[in-house]
């Protein structure tokens, strides 16, 4: 695995539509992880580039998890009665979003402060449009989601190997997932597959938690009792 596998995921993740923008943060990564190696985790001071740079990326936090929200919601319609499509897994994380409301995450620059929360949006339409910007690396987003209650925080620049692996792995796990779930072929997906090496079958995969599929499985009811989704099993 390569030194930076951890930081070339999330550069991807991040900014899936522009190459350069991940070329440009994987190079900060680099400069930044060889000073936080020298001079050590307490001395260590981010410039201004790489903070600003993490603070824009760390914005996009709650897109990330409402577009891993949707993933994981395509994959749950597609073992229940209903075919899943951009428009119904969106409508069940709408309704999803408007019963949690919110969302935390740790700075990757300050792991021990406390977490940071971020309203998320609850309309269907504006989630359809942020998971088309992001849905190359909605297996990605889907990952991260699911990740969130199983990783203890960790600086930026000091990934743990073990927690890495399980990453990629749940990532290319994902992959899969959507590719059985959904017709794929237009999203354009990041091939984690490709660009990680098979060493990493091992590492566990961090499957959604209860409490994800709770809210998965909230979303769907109320979806359905507001007759916005009409159950296909003829129920009701």
């Amino acid at each position: 695995m390569t030194e930076d596998a951890y930081h070339r995921l999330i550069a991807v993740c991040y900014f899936p539509e522009c190459q350069r923008d991940q070329l440009q943060a994987l190079l900060i990564a680099k400069i930044e992880r060889e000073e936080f190696q020298r001079v050590g985790a307490e001395a260590y001071q981010p410039s201004e580039i790489a903070r600003a740079v993490v603070q824009m990326a760390e914005k996009r936090s709650a897109q990330i998890f409402m577009v891993g929200l949707v993933a994981i919601s395509y994959i749950w319609l597609s073992k229940s009665n209903y075919r899943p499509s951009l428009n119904r897994a969106s409508i069940v994380a709408s309704y999803s979003a408007g019963e949690f409301n919110k969302v935390s995450w740790y700075s990757g620059l300050n792991p021990n402060r406390p977490p940071r929360v971020k309203q998320v949006t609850g309309d269907a339409a504006t989630i359809e449009r942020l998971f088309r910007k992001y849905r190359s690396v909605a297996h990605i987003c889907g990952a991260r989601t699911a990740a969130a209650n199983y990783l203890t925080p960790q600086h930026l620049w000091d990934q743990v190997p073990e927690a890495t692996g399980a990453m990629i792995q749940t990532a290319a796990s994902f992959q899969v997932a959507l590719e059985n779930a959904t017709d794929v072929s237009g999203w354009n997906l990041w091939d984690v597959k490709q660009f990680f090496p098979a060493e990493l079958s091992h590492a566990p995969v961090l499957a959604p938690d209860y409490d994800l599929f709770y809210w998965v499985q909230k979303g769907y009811d109320l979806a359905i009792a507001d007759g916005k989704l009409v159950r296909q099993d003829g129920g009701t």
